[in-house]
């Protein structure tokens, strides 16, 4: 298993990249850690009721075999994420293939076996409070493992 570098990574919210939370950091958890990638605030741990969800897809660049994904995170644990795969960066086309919930500062996801894809999401849908007495998510960065 070798680390892959995802080429990009775009905010996504519930109609795809047009509506995810900081667009302009997205990219940050690839290039820049200590600023990272951040959520808007939510008054509760479920956005709200504004949202079903909230995350960051992530471009392979073409198709590779990702084995686990490996994601530095905030402070505050409670964090729940599905992790979804596949050929198009499209909800619908972005099978569940793992999830992961009370998520602590560092979450390894690995999978039973390798799913090819190109795209990666990290589909937040519970966020975890943020010490402000609101709930949002901080991701530092992204590693995925698996065969280019």
């Amino acid at each position: 298993m070798r680390t892959i570098v995802p080429v990009s990574a775009e905010a996504f919210g519930p109609d795809g990249t047009a509506d995810g939370d900081d667009p302009q950091g997205a990219a940050n958890v690839l290039t820049d850690p200590a600023s990272g990638w951040v959520t808007q605030w939510y008054a509760t741990a479920n956005f709200g009721a504004l949202k079903q969800g909230t995350g960051l897809l992530l471009d392979m660049g073409r198709t590779v075999a990702v084995a686990a994904v490996r994601l530095t995170l905030g402070s505050y644990p409670g964090a729940s994420l599905e992790l979804r795969l596949g050929a198009r960066p499209e909800f619908s086309a972005l099978p569940v293939v793992a999830s992961a919930s009370n998520a602590g500062t560092v979450l390894s996801v690995a999978l039973k076996a390798p799913v090819r894809a190109r795209y990666v999401l990290l589909w937040f849908t519970k966020l975890p409070p943020n010490g402000a007495g609101t709930y949002q998510v901080f991701v530092h960065g992204v590693t995925v493992r698996g065969q280019p």
